[in-house]
C-alpha cells in the first residue's frame, strides 16, 4: 500500500474516489481518472520495447515496485465494424514492426504437429463415442438431437484440419527459418480502446511466436460480433501470411471445441448451437478467403 501511495504522490495525484472494475482499480483524482494494476515486470519491458519500435498504440505507464499506473480512457462511441477495422490495422502494424526470423527447430515442429494430430484424433474418437451413446438412447434431449443432426459438420471440420496440418508439416520440415512476431495474444474488441487515439490494452499474455495466433484469437472471440472475411482481407493486405502460416491457421481455425453435456438441457442446447454456428461460419470464411482450396476441399466441405 505504501508503494501505491508513493506512486500517486510521484504523479501529484490526490484521490477523490476508488472504484473496482474487471480486477483493476480505477481512481478518480484531481487530474482525472487513472487505472492501477498489480505491476507485471514483463509489461515494463514490453512498453520500452514497443516505444523503441515506434509502435505507439500502447498506454503510457508509470510504475513503482508492485503497482503500475495508466491513464483511464473514456471511449468514444463507435460501431463494432469500424472499431474492428482499426484493430486489425494496428494488429498488422504490430506484427510488421516486430518481425524477425529464427532458425527452425525440427523437434519443435514435430512436437507441434503431434500435439495437433493428437487433439484431432482425440476429438474424432470423442465425438464418435458420443454419437454412439446418443444414438442408442430411446429419447434424445434437444441438445443431443441437435448434435446428431449436425455431427457430419464436426467430422468434416476435423478432417479438413488434419489435411491442412499434414500439408503444413510436409512444408515446414523443408524450411530453414520461420517468421516470428510479438503477439498480443488476447486481441479482442473489448481489449481495444478508442478516443482521440487507439490503444491495445491487456498485454499480460504477450509472447513471441508465429503471427497467426493473434488473428486466430480475434476470430474465435469476436466472430459473432463482426464479419471476419473483410477484416481478414484488410489484415492480409498489410501483413500477408506465408504458405506455411496460412496452412497452420486454416488447420487451427477449423478445430471444433469439445462439447460436454451437463444436466442443464437448455444450456447444453445453446452451447451446441454456438458450436454449429462457429463451424458453419468458419466453413464460409475459409471457402471465401482461400479460393484456391475450394476445389481441393469441395467434397469435404459439402458433406
Amino acid at each position: 500500500m505504501n508503494n501505491l501511495k508513493e506512486l500517486l504522490r510521484k504523479n501529484n495525484l490526490r484521490v477523490k474516489k476508488y472504484q473496482e472494475k474487471n480486477k483493476v482499480k480505477i481512481v478518480d483524482t484531481n487530474k482525472g481518472k487513472y487505472v492501477i494494476k498489480k505491476n507485471n515486470k514483463r509489461n515494463e519491458n514490453l512498453y520500452r520495447y514497443l516505444v523503441n519500435r515506434n509502435f505507439n498504440y500502447i498506454l503510457k505507464m508509470d510504475t513503482i515496485e508492485d503497482y503500475i499506473l495508466y491513464p483511464y480512457i473514456e471511449e468514444v462511441e463507435m460501431i463494432n465494424e469500424e472499431k474492428a477495422i482499426d484493430l486489425v490495422n494496428i494488429l498488422a502494424l504490430l506484427h510488421n514492426k516486430t518481425t524477425f526470423y529464427r532458425e527452425i527447430s525440427l523437434d519443435k515442429v514435430k512436437e507441434k504437429y503431434e500435439d495437433i494430430i493428437k487433439k484431432i484424433e482425440y476429438l474424432e474418437k470423442y465425438y464418435y463415442d458420443l454419437q454412439d451413446i446418443i444414438e442408442k438412447k430411446v429419447y434424445m434431449s434437444p441438445g443431443e438431437y441437435l448434435l446428431i443432426r449436425n455431427i457430419s459438420l464436426i467430422y468434416s471440420s476435423l478432417n479438413f484440419s488434419k489435411q491442412n496440418i499434414d500439408k503444413w508439416y510436409d512444408l515446414k520440415i523443408k524450411q530453414k527459418k520461420e517468421r516470428i512476431v510479438l503477439l498480443h495474444k488476447k486481441p479482442r474488441l473489448e481489449h481495444f480502446l478508442v478516443n482521440n487515439n487507439r490503444y491495445l490494452i491487456n498485454w499480460d499474455y504477450y509472447d513471441r511466436d508465429i503471427a497467426i495466433y493473434d488473428f486466430l484469437e480475434f476470430y474465435k472471440s469476436d466472430y459473432l460480433k463482426v464479419e471476419m472475411s473483410s477484416l481478414y482481407e484488410i489484415y492480409q493486405s498489410k501483413f500477408t501470411y506465408t504458405e506455411d502460416e496460412c496452412l497452420l491457421f486454416m488447420s487451427l481455425i477449423s478445430l471444433p471445441e469439445k462439447i460436454v453435456f451437463t444436466k442443464n438441457n437448455y444450456e447444453d442446447t445453446i452451447v451446441i448451437s454456438n458450436l454449429i454456428e462457429y463451424i458453419i461460419k468458419t466453413k464460409e470464411f475459409i471457402l471465401k478467403e482461400y479460393k484456391e482450396y475450394k476445389k481441393e476441399n469441395k467434397d469435404e466441405f459439402n458433406k
